[in-house]
C-alpha cells in the first residue's frame, strides 16, 4: 500500500533547499533544475517524497553528475536512474550506495525517503514529458482531479510488484500528453 497525503505547502519550501543544495553540488555544471511530481501541484495529494528533474545540457555529462551524486552519500538506484536522498536522521551508511529497485523498495522504506532526483538531458523527450504533465496537472482542475483519484485507487491495492503501481502511472501520464 502506498501512502498518499493531502497536498503540504512546505513541500515546494523543501524542492527550494534541495535545489539550493543541488546546484551548489554541481557548480561545475549547467544544468537546470526542476520540481516535478504530486509534490509540485498545489492542491494535488500525493506520496510525501519531494521528486526533483536534473537537466543537463549535454549528455556527456549525464555519468559525472551521477558520480558527483554517488559520492554525495545518495542512494542511487540503477534501473530507475534515480536517486534516494533520505531524511534527516536516516544515515546513508545503513545501504548500499548503489542498489536494484526492487532491494530499494524493500530495504528503503518511503517514509525515510526525503527525495527522488531524476537526471537528463534538458529539453530531452523524458524532461519534456515530466515537465509537459506537470503544468497540465496546475493548469487543469479536471485533469488533477482525475490524476489524484487514480493514485487514491492505486494506493489502495497491495501490490506484490511496486513496478505494477509505477507502469500504471506512466501509463496515465503517457495517456494525458
Amino acid at each position: 500500500m502506498r501512502k498518499i497525503v493531502q497536498y503540504e505547502t512546505k513541500w515546494s519550501l523543501l524542492y527550494q533547499m534541495e535545489k539550493e543544495a543541488l546546484l551548489n553540488t554541481l557548480k561545475d555544471f549547467s544544468v537546470d533544475i526542476e520540481h516535478i511530481g504530486s509534490t509540485s501541484v498545489p492542491g494535488l495529494a500525493g506520496s510525501p517524497i519531494v521528486d526533483i528533474l536534473i537537466g543537463v545540457k549535454r549528455e556527456e555529462d549525464i555519468n559525472e553528475v551521477r558520480a558527483i551524486l554517488k559520492n554525495k552519500s545518495h542512494v542511487y538506484v540503477v534501473e530507475k536512474e534515480m536517486f534516494v536522498l533520505l531524511k534527516e536522521g536516516v544515515s546513508a551508511a545503513h545501504y548500499p550506495p548503489i542498489m536494484t529497485a526492487k532491494n530499494a523498495r524493500k530495504l528503503i522504506p518511503h517514509d525515510a525517503r526525503r527525495s527522488h532526483v531524476y537526471v537528463t538531458v534538458s529539453e530531452s523527450p523524458y524532461w519534456n514529458e515530466r515537465i509537459n504533465f506537470r503544468e497540465q496537472l496546475r493548469s487543469s482542475e479536471r485533469a488533477r482531479k482525475k490524476y489524484e483519484g487514480m493514485k487514491y485507487e492505486l494506493s489502495k491495492r497491495l501490490w506484490n510488484d511496486i513496478s505494477t503501481y509505477e507502469y500504471k502511472k506512466e501509463e496515465f501520464i503517457q495517456r494525458s500528453l
